[in-house]
Protein backbone atom coordinates (compact mmCIF):
# COMPACT_ATOMS: atom_id res chain seq x y z
CA UNK A 1 0.00 0.00 0.00
CA UNK A 2 1.43 3.35 -1.19
CA UNK A 3 1.07 6.34 0.06
CA UNK A 4 -0.97 7.66 -2.61
CA UNK A 5 -3.48 4.49 -2.00
CA UNK A 6 -6.89 4.99 0.46
CA UNK A 7 -6.79 3.90 4.11
CA UNK A 8 -6.16 5.57 7.63
CA UNK A 9 -2.71 5.22 7.34
CA UNK A 10 -2.98 4.34 11.15
CA UNK A 11 0.09 1.92 11.68
CA UNK A 12 -1.91 -1.40 12.07
CA UNK A 13 -4.54 -2.60 9.28
CA UNK A 14 -6.23 -5.99 9.49
CA UNK A 15 -7.85 -7.12 6.70
CA UNK A 16 -8.12 -10.61 4.66
CA UNK A 17 -5.58 -11.56 2.12
CA UNK A 18 -6.35 -10.55 -1.61
CA UNK A 19 -4.00 -12.95 -2.74
CA UNK A 20 -1.01 -15.55 -1.49
CA UNK A 21 2.11 -13.50 -2.53
CA UNK A 22 2.53 -12.37 1.16
CA UNK A 23 5.08 -13.62 3.63
CA UNK A 24 4.61 -13.74 6.76
CA UNK A 25 6.47 -11.92 9.24
CA UNK A 26 5.90 -13.38 12.31
CA UNK A 27 8.10 -15.50 15.12
CA UNK A 28 10.43 -17.98 14.05
CA UNK A 29 8.62 -21.25 12.63
CA UNK A 30 6.07 -19.30 10.78
CA UNK A 31 8.49 -16.46 9.65
CA UNK A 32 8.45 -16.41 5.13
CA UNK A 33 4.84 -18.92 4.82
CA UNK A 34 2.80 -17.32 2.69
CA UNK A 35 -0.42 -16.33 4.02
CA UNK A 36 -2.99 -17.98 1.81
CA UNK A 37 -5.54 -15.77 -0.19
CA UNK A 38 -8.50 -15.25 1.99
CA UNK A 39 -6.86 -15.69 5.20
CA UNK A 40 -7.33 -12.97 8.00
CA UNK A 41 -3.61 -11.07 8.14
CA UNK A 42 -2.50 -8.57 10.49
CA UNK A 43 -0.33 -5.38 8.86
CA UNK A 44 2.12 -3.08 10.77
CA UNK A 45 3.30 -0.06 9.06
CA UNK A 46 6.85 0.05 7.85
CA UNK A 47 8.64 2.87 6.65
CA UNK A 48 11.86 2.09 4.24
CA UNK A 49 13.70 4.34 2.24
CA UNK A 50 11.05 6.51 2.09
CA UNK A 51 8.04 3.97 0.89
CA UNK A 52 5.28 3.05 3.86
CA UNK A 53 4.52 -0.32 3.18
CA UNK A 54 2.52 -3.15 5.57
CA UNK A 55 4.66 -6.18 7.45
CA UNK A 56 1.90 -8.55 7.17
CA UNK A 57 1.45 -11.54 9.20
CA UNK A 58 -1.24 -14.21 10.10
CA UNK A 59 -3.47 -13.16 12.78
CA UNK A 60 -2.49 -15.77 14.71
CA UNK A 61 1.18 -15.16 14.52
CA UNK A 62 0.72 -11.32 16.37
CA UNK A 63 2.58 -11.00 19.70
CA UNK A 64 1.16 -9.61 22.92
CA UNK A 65 3.89 -7.22 22.99
CA UNK A 66 2.61 -5.78 19.23
CA UNK A 67 -1.12 -6.24 20.63
CA UNK A 68 -0.01 -3.90 23.89
CA UNK A 69 1.73 -1.37 21.52
CA UNK A 70 -1.77 -1.54 19.28
CA UNK A 71 -3.70 -1.11 22.82
CA UNK A 72 -1.40 2.44 23.25
CA UNK A 73 -2.23 3.77 20.04
CA UNK A 74 -6.20 2.76 20.37
CA UNK A 75 -8.20 2.32 23.17
CA UNK A 76 -10.54 -0.42 21.45
CA UNK A 77 -9.71 -2.92 18.87
CA UNK A 78 -13.05 -1.77 16.52
CA UNK A 79 -10.47 1.62 16.01
CA UNK A 80 -7.95 -0.41 14.06
CA UNK A 81 -8.11 -0.16 10.30
CA UNK A 82 -9.75 -2.39 8.70
CA UNK A 83 -11.76 -3.66 11.51
CA UNK A 84 -15.37 -2.58 10.11
CA UNK A 85 -14.45 -4.73 6.53
CA UNK A 86 -14.02 -8.06 8.65
CA UNK A 87 -16.78 -10.71 9.22
CA UNK A 88 -18.42 -10.62 12.41
CA UNK A 89 -16.63 -13.71 13.74
CA UNK A 90 -13.34 -12.97 12.90
CA UNK A 91 -14.42 -9.42 15.04
CA UNK A 92 -15.32 -11.35 17.94
CA UNK A 93 -11.37 -12.90 17.82
CA UNK A 94 -10.32 -9.64 17.34
CA UNK A 95 -12.07 -8.50 19.92
CA UNK A 96 -11.72 -11.40 22.75
CA UNK A 97 -7.52 -10.96 21.68
CA UNK A 98 -8.07 -7.41 22.68
CA UNK A 99 -9.34 -8.20 25.91
CA UNK A 100 -6.89 -10.82 27.03
CA UNK A 101 -3.84 -9.66 25.36
CA UNK A 102 -3.19 -12.07 23.70
CA UNK A 103 -4.37 -14.25 20.49
CA UNK A 104 -6.37 -17.51 21.02
CA UNK A 105 -4.45 -20.46 20.31
CA UNK A 106 -6.93 -21.90 18.07
CA UNK A 107 -6.04 -18.85 16.31
CA UNK A 108 -2.08 -19.77 15.72
CA UNK A 109 -1.40 -21.43 12.47
CA UNK A 110 -0.05 -24.79 11.94
CA UNK A 111 3.26 -23.51 10.68
CA UNK A 112 3.48 -21.27 14.22
CA UNK A 113 4.42 -23.86 15.78
CA UNK A 114 7.00 -25.68 17.08
CA UNK A 115 7.55 -29.42 15.63
CA UNK A 116 6.49 -32.10 18.87
CA UNK A 117 10.36 -32.84 19.17
CA UNK A 118 10.85 -28.92 20.39
CA UNK A 119 7.32 -28.83 22.36
CA UNK A 120 9.10 -29.32 25.72
CA UNK A 121 11.85 -27.40 24.43
CA UNK A 122 9.93 -24.57 27.17
CA UNK A 123 11.73 -26.21 30.14
CA UNK A 124 15.12 -25.63 28.98
CA UNK A 125 14.74 -22.13 28.63
CA UNK A 126 15.98 -20.92 32.36
CA UNK A 127 19.25 -23.40 31.47
CA UNK A 128 22.09 -22.45 30.55
CA UNK A 129 23.91 -23.92 26.93
CA UNK A 130 26.10 -26.44 27.05
CA UNK A 131 29.73 -24.82 26.58
CA UNK A 132 32.51 -26.80 24.60
CA UNK A 133 35.49 -28.85 26.15
CA UNK A 134 38.43 -26.29 26.78
CA UNK A 135 41.05 -26.31 24.29
CA UNK A 136 43.93 -29.41 25.30
CA UNK A 137 47.09 -27.26 25.79
CA UNK A 138 49.69 -28.00 22.92
CA UNK A 139 53.25 -28.85 23.20
CA UNK A 140 54.59 -31.89 24.44
CA UNK A 141 52.43 -35.42 24.32
CA UNK A 142 52.78 -38.68 25.69
CA UNK A 143 51.10 -41.63 23.72
CA UNK A 144 50.58 -45.20 25.08
CA UNK A 145 52.17 -47.85 23.49
CA UNK A 146 51.25 -51.35 23.42
CA UNK A 147 53.07 -52.58 26.10
CA UNK A 148 52.03 -49.76 28.47
CA UNK A 149 55.02 -48.10 28.03
CA UNK A 150 55.33 -44.08 27.91
CA UNK A 151 57.20 -42.54 25.29
CA UNK A 152 57.27 -38.65 24.67
CA UNK A 153 56.00 -37.94 21.19
CA UNK A 154 58.61 -35.43 19.45
CA UNK A 155 56.88 -32.18 18.23
CA UNK A 156 57.97 -30.91 14.63
CA UNK A 157 60.31 -28.40 14.21
CA UNK A 158 58.33 -25.17 12.98
CA UNK A 159 59.28 -24.34 9.30
CA UNK A 160 61.24 -21.36 8.81
CA UNK A 161 60.22 -19.12 6.32
CA UNK A 162 62.45 -18.55 3.36
CA UNK A 163 63.34 -15.06 2.36
CA UNK A 164 61.97 -13.43 -0.66
CA UNK A 165 63.50 -14.37 -4.42
CA UNK A 166 64.65 -10.50 -4.57
CA UNK A 167 66.32 -11.00 -0.97
CA UNK A 168 68.49 -13.82 -1.63
CA UNK A 169 69.40 -12.69 -4.99
CA UNK A 170 70.52 -9.24 -3.26
CA UNK A 171 72.42 -11.22 -0.32
CA UNK A 172 73.99 -13.57 -3.32
CA UNK A 173 75.43 -10.74 -5.22
CA UNK A 174 76.71 -9.10 -2.10
CA UNK A 175 78.71 -12.03 -0.91
CA UNK A 176 79.92 -12.89 -4.52
CA UNK A 177 81.57 -9.21 -4.50
CA UNK A 178 82.86 -9.94 -0.95
CA UNK A 179 84.51 -13.26 -2.42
Amino acid sequence: MSDGEGGKKSGYRLEYATSARAKCKGPKPCAGTTITKGELRFGSLVDFRGHTNFAWRHWGCVTAKILSNAKANFSEASELDGYEELKPEDQAKIDKAWEDGKVADEDIPESARKPEGEAGGDDDEGKPKKKRAPAKPRGKKKADDEDGDEEEVKEKPKRTRKAPAKVRFFFWRVWRIWD
